[in-house]
């Protein structure tokens, strides 16, 4: 067993005698390497000035709530776990290499560094083995990871393996598998097949850091994560990056790069006959017509007779909101319908407080509807539809009235998208609307802060919590009256065939 000189210089050995800094990769980042690479590159070198912090309600809540869910089910199946503390993380990464040096059959909340090949990260449940030993004993421990998901993503698997390379080295041995546990399944992974792709990973990391390599944002209004999404928005839009043009993947942009084409105002002033040389239709036309969008700041006609949509006596633009399953046990339901009035020129919004009460809303949809020959319910995207047509099949005693609902619903986004090129990055709601004057005047809700905030009234019962729930609601109802509105009134430029 080894003694306290012996752990203070493995202490030593993996630590650096320092503690992690922005030189280390975390293995929780690896979600942002792989998807959102931009985000790394602005942590080493945009201004720090231009960094906004902005919370994440919903992610926070998630892991508050998987972490009670996976300690106790570590409890009952290991209840000789040690779960370490400390007051810092030197000293959880401490008491980790002791619990290990101990031969524990179980250790819960690690540390694990190595930050002499500048990596670290936090390991959920370290599990004794005895089948081969290491430097601590006729035994060694196994990677277990716990993971919200149906199913295995890619980077829960490349994290899984950092991890696990970081305990191969310490206890100089590695282990073949490492377990990671999904919400209904179990995976071994075998950690020689990830390696490779894991070495790649770290050394384009290392490449941002080092600032060999500037990956692309993502499209606005999410070019990058917090906090750095504003910074990111803001160089996307002034820039006039090709990112702004809809239908592009990465490799059109890059055939566009290679002749001669940065900017959307490039494209503009490239011919289309020149563009179909270098793109396959339809993504020549759409990438045309959508930089003179830009070029004109107006929207471009694709195709007369999709809009504007019908008009009846009564005009409704409704939107749900709601929630998600957070563990096992509740439910997720529509928990909000809200509904702009056009005629009447005011918001209305239905709430139910439980998955009992959601058929109750959606009664007092109906209701509210009153005159169905001569009204017109608009939604953005198929989501609402879809809602409806679901709960057909679960509560038949109301199938017939959602029937109804369905029957005079108009998808707005399907519309417009088959009239009008836009100057806007995508046809979502978030990105068309802004792009005619439409903003949602709270900074701090969004969908998913919209679902925390109302889980969080339910809990406290602050009136002030669902009023910001409303409000994002409202917005989202009238942004799209907004929309319809200004493409009505709109300078629009027509294609020359």
């Amino acid at each position: 067993m080894m003694n306290d000189s012996d752990l203070q210089q493995l202490f030593n050995t993996f630590s650096q005698e320092r503690i992690p800094d922005k030189r280390d990769f975390n293995a929780s980042k690896m979600f942002s390497l792989l998807e959102e690479p931009f985000s790394i590159w602005c942590f080493f070198h945009a201004p720090r000035e231009e960094a906004v912090m902005e919370q994440n309600r919903y992610e926070n809540l998630k892991i508050r709530t998987d972490r009670h869910t996976r300690d106790e089910w570590i409890k009952q199946s290991f209840p000789e776990v040690v779960f370490i503390n400390g007051e810092t993380e030197a000293d959880r990464f401490k008491n980790t290499l002791a619990a290990m040096a101990k031969g524990e059959q179980a250790i819960a909340n690690c540390i694990l560094w190595n930050l002499p090949e500048n990596v670290y990260g936090s390991v959920n449940l370290l599990v004794r083995n005895n089948n081969h030993s290491s430097i601590f004993g006729d035994y060694h421990y196994q990677v277990y990871q716990f993971k919200r998901a149906h199913d295995l993503k890619e980077h829960y698997a490349l994290q899984v393996s950092l991890t696990t390379r970081i305990l191969g080295e310490i206890q100089a041995f590695f282990p073949p598998t490492t377990r990671v546990l999904l919400k209904n399944d179990t995976v071994d992974l075998n950690y020689k097949d990830y390696e490779p792709r894991l070495l790649q990973e770290l050394y384009f990391w290392r490449n941002i850091r080092d600032g060999k390599a500037k990956p692309e944002a993502h499209k606005p209004p999410k070019a990058a994560s917090s906090p750095w999404r504003v910074y990111a928005n803001k160089m996307v839009t002034q820039s006039k990056d090709l990112l702004m043009l809809p239908h592009l993947n990465r490799e059109m942009r890059q055939c566009l790069k290679i002749n001669g084409m940065f900017t959307t105002d490039d494209v503009a002033h490239c011919s289309l006959d020149k563009l179909q040389t270098i793109l396959e239709e339809p993504y020549a036309s759409e990438t045309y017509y959508n930089a003179l969008a830009y070029l004109h700041n107006k929207p471009v006609l694709r195709e007369k007779g999709h809009f504007p949509p019908p008009v009846k006596k009564y005009n409704l633009y409704f939107d749900f909101e709601a929630t998600e399953t957070f563990t096992k046990d509740n439910k997720s339901f529509v928990y909000l319908i809200g509904i702009w009035d056009k005629e009447k020129d005011k918001y209305i919004s239905f709430v139910a407080k439980s998955p009992e009460e959601e058929i109750t809303i959606f009664e007092q949809f109906y209701n509210y509807v009153q005159d169905f020959e001569h009204t017109a319910l608009y939604h953005w995207t198929d989501f609402e539809v879809r809602k409806m047509k679901k709960l057909q099949s679960t509560q038949p005693q109301a199938a017939e009235k959602l029937e109804k609902l369905c029957s005079i619903c108009y998808d707005l986004k399907v519309a417009v998208n088959n009239a009008f090129y836009l100057p806007a990055p995508s046809f979502s709601l978030k990105a068309a609307a802004p792009a005619f004057g439409f903003n949602w005047r709270q900074d701090d809700c969004g969908a998913m802060d919209s679902m925390v905030y109302f889980v969080n009234w339910l809990r406290t019962g602050n009136e002030d919590l669902l009023k910001k729930v409303l409000m994002y609601n409202e917005d989202d109802c009238k942004a799209m009256w907004v929309l319809e509105d200004a493409l009505k009134k709109a300078d629009v430029l027509e294609i020359k065939k």
